[in-house]
């Protein structure tokens, strides 16, 4: 791959070089920004790295879980990236559209993806398929990137989302996915899905009944059905995977809570289990 940003005379790429737990704005969108985890040698010697990609929940903790994966990047030649979707993107002070993957005109899947693209734009290398994980806000986006782009997946760990997308003809999103080629301009593939090692993990104390928002009234109904609490929506989340023949791991983390950063340590021997696939 030919880096299009030039040492020489890009300040902007230097900067991420030299800084890279900076929090860098998006040049396709600068309201988001994204901070990395580079092993020392990655920017002049990239060849075989991979890309594991973190994604905060509603705290936005983002630099936390780019430190909670570092030291296993360090020893397993992998590139941590942290995007940072922020509250408010489009000025109304609206939390969970990221979750969502699109908010009115805002698409952050590809933003998402612009990230990558970019940090390969810079090292000149390709990390091929890469490694998901969130929890909570960030274990939404997780499972609806999962549900969207399969093929861009070497592994995904999906970690105690509040409210699941189902593969479901008979409900538009983010409920189910009837309208998801409408929506996206995508069509949902299980067969694809199948082939991504999935995880879903929670912690087993993460058991606190689900409070309806008021911007959830209307679907209170639907709602009833997708699991009174975390663990229940897990299991709920697994079942409809199997009934696709998806074949989703799940892991409950013992004395764990509502706690991202408690179940990392159980992501990384999944992820470590992946890395001799194909990127």
């Amino acid at each position: 791959m030919t880096t299009i940003l030039n040492k020489e005379t890009s300040p902007w790429y230097g900067m991420i070089v030299e800084r890279p737990y900076a929090f860098h704005a998006l040049r396709s969108d600068p309201r988001v920004s994204f901070t990395l985890h580079a092993p020392a040698d990655f920017f002049s010697n990239p060849e075989g790295y991979r890309l594991i990609v973190a994604v905060h929940g509603s705290g936005r903790n983002a630099a936390e879980y780019r430190q909670a994966f570092a030291d296993f990047a360090d020893a397993h030649r992998c590139v941590v990236l942290a995007p940072l979707f922020p509250v408010g993107i489009r000025g109304d002070g609206y939390s969970d559209g990221y979750k969502n993957l699109k908010e009115e005109d805002v698409r952050y899947d590809r933003l998402l993806l612009d990230m990558v693209d970019t940090i390969e734009a810079i090292a000149g290398h390709q990390f091929g398929r890469f490694y998901l994980f969130g929890f909570s806000g960030g274990g939404q986006f997780c499972q609806r990137f999962y549900l969207l782009h399969p093929e861009r997946l070497a592994a995904v760990s999906i970690g105690a989302p509040g409210v699941v997308t189902r593969i479901d003809a008979t409900r538009n999103w983010w409920l189910g996915t009837a309208d998801v080629q409408e929506q996206f301009g995508i069509t949902v593939d299980a067969g694809k899905m199948a082939r991504v090692p999935a995880q879903l993990v929670v912690g087993d104390q993460d058991t606190q009944e689900f409070v309806i928002p008021d911007s959830f009234r209307a679907l209170f109904e639907s709602l009833e059905n997708y699991g009174r609490n975390r663990v229940e929506r897990i299991e709920g989340l697994r079942l409809n995977l199997a009934e696709h023949g998806i074949d989703a791991a799940v892991q409950i983390v013992p004395g764990v809570a509502h706690e991202g950063l408690k179940v990392v340590p159980y992501v990384l021997p999944f992820f470590e289990s992946c890395l001799g696939g194909k990127p």
